[in-house]
């Protein structure tokens, strides 16, 4: 497992500017907190104009606040929150990715940006090495040994190609990688040869992406998610397929599943919860794979 009160993150944000570390604007301590005495304009007394502009209010239109007791309108053209499997956004212009790091619960945090040529999208730890993190692009899969600190080149290794989604680590030597609307990847040397879980291509038929997880065992993989263009076939497109074996077999647990909005996978000790868009929460009780009776020599 990971090191007690050790986590990884990331985060976006303006890239770091050539005074960034200015003693006499911050503590150095890298948790956020700049030096009160350098900051005389921060006095945390702002006005009711510089609060609003801070506040998020997604049905009030711009320049407009709403009044105490007053219901907000709906915006009817606004676009909410929508789930996708796979990476986090690209930085926009001027933004850089940053590694979060805490070892102490989430009490303090360091942050570091990430390197240009690897702006990540995803992080996965290695459960069975505390220093062994993964960072995922689309086109790249890059190791490093120190937790963050230093990055290999991306992994140029046989049968890893396509459009990387999500990275599953199961121990030092199994992996899976998801694949935009291709067949997951699977590598059982640490990472110099990849193969794909074939057995899984009929939920990649017609191109879709789904989402992935590993039990907290890692002993059961999942592959959740919809593929959109169902509908337009006329057939049912949410699937949840869980294997038993590292991919090599599936069982099909969709079951009397009936939302095409699904959202993330979750596991908590031997239970799959499956979170919905809007349609709450469906959980599946003791998914995990069987143990397998110990029996003394």
């Amino acid at each position: 497992t990971e090191p007690s009160g050790t986590w990884f993150g990331l985060m976006t944000a303006p890239a770091p500017t050539a005074d960034a570390d200015d003693k006499d604007n911050d503590d150095g301590k890298g948790d956020g907190k700049d030096d009160k005495d350098n900051n005389d304009d921060d006095d945390g007394n702002d006005s009711k104009d510089e609060r609003q502009s801070r506040m998020y209010i997604p049905s009030a239109k711009e320049g407009d606040e709403e009044e105490e007791g007053e219901e907000a309108e709906v915006d009817s053209a606004r676009v909410g929150y929508i789930y996708s499997p796979g990476l986090r956004w690209p930085p926009s212009k001027g933004n850089v990715v940053y590694l979060l790091k805490t070892v102490d619960f989430g009490k303090n945090w360091t942050w570091s940006p990430m390197p240009n040529d690897l702006q990540a999208g995803q992080l996965a730890v290695d459960p069975t090495d505390a220093h062994s993190l993964f960072a995922v692009t689309q086109t790249c899969l890059s190791r490093s040994t120190d937790g963050g600190v230093s990055w290999s080149k991306c992994y140029n290794a046989t049968g890893l190609q396509g459009k990387f989604t999500r990275l599953l680590v199961k121990d030092s030597s199994t992996m899976f990688i998801l694949r935009g609307g291709a067949v997951p990847l699977r590598t059982t040397d640490g990472g110099h040869t990849w193969m794909e879980l074939s057995a899984a291509a009929p939920l990649f038929k017609y191109g879709a992406t789904f989402d992935g997880s590993l039990s907290w065992t890692g002993n059961t993989l999942v592959l959740s998610g919809v593929d959109l263009s169902a509908i337009g076939r006329g057939v049912y497109g949410t699937a949840v397929w869980k294997s038993h074996n590292d991919g090599d077999d599936w069982i099909d647990e969709t079951g009397d599943l009936v939302t095409i909005s699904p959202g993330p996978g979750v596991w908590y000790e031997t239970d799959f919860y499956f979170v919905t868009r809007g349609e709450g929460v469906c959980v599946k009780r003791n998914f995990e794979a069987p143990m397998k009776p110990f029996r003394r020599p």
